[in-house]
């Protein structure tokens, strides 16, 4: 199978189908992913449901389809259901990310980029995609949501439910996270009703809670 074509992320190629609920979803996974080129959600009859990047989006839906067999075929692994697998190869690498039984995410990036994948950019678009499509979210030892903060002396000050969703709610920082990857932030904070979250800062300036935040 020959590699997709990538495209400047900002030449994108033109779409090819409408946009869903979907496609703002993994656009921000894409965003929220250091060299990330493009991320397609597929289904169990290798139909792609929906896509974003700046990846040939017929290339791009082939590749989801071939990784989408590839998962069908190792899925009944002797160490247990198979939840995520990485290839890294010449031109590109893949990520390869069941959320149910034969759906899964494939996300493309840069040859270099698989192993500094964003878990939390992923866990979120998990989370995001599971509650559009009426899915039962998978039990996990962790969960982050992507959320928006506004910042005050370099400490978070306000904070919104996931990209824009829900109003703005003031936040008291209560301590710092240590042992982070370089160029991240963490914050232990407490809601004006609260509730207390891990907050965190990745290095593209995305921002993460361990929590859901209601508006």
């Amino acid at each position: 199978m020959s590699p997709p074509r990538t495209h400047r992320r900002d030449a994108s190629p033109p779409r090819d189908q409408a946009r869903s609920p979907f496609t703002a979803i993994l656009e921000q996974l894409v965003a929220s992913t250091p060299g990330a080129r493009g991320a397609a959600l597929v289904d169990f009859e290798g139909e792609t449901v929906d896509y974003a990047g700046g990846v040939d989006p017929y290339e791009l839906k082939v590749a989801a389809a071939h990784w989408l067999i590839v998962l069908t075929e190792i899925s009944d692994s002797p160490l247990g259901p198979l939840r995520q697998f990485i290839v890294r190869a010449r031109s590109h690498s893949y990520i390869i990310r069941q959320l149910q039984p034969g759906y899964a995410i494939v996300l493309l990036l840069h040859p270099r980029a698989a192993f500094s994948v964003s878990d939390r950019a992923l866990l979120d678009a998990d989370a995001r995609i599971c509650l559009e499509a009426g899915w039962q979210q998978p039990r996990t030892s962790s969960r982050w949501y992507g959320v928006d903060v506004e910042m005050d002396r370099g400490r978070p000050a306000r904070l919104r439910g996931t990209r824009g969703e829900g109003d703005w709610q003031p936040v008291e920082v209560m301590g710092f996270m240590l042992g982070l990857r370089p160029r991240e932030q963490g914050f232990r904070i407490r809601l004006h009703n609260g509730a207390e979250m891990l907050l965190v800062r990745e290095r593209l300036g995305h921002w993460f809670a361990d929590e859901r935040v209601d508006g």
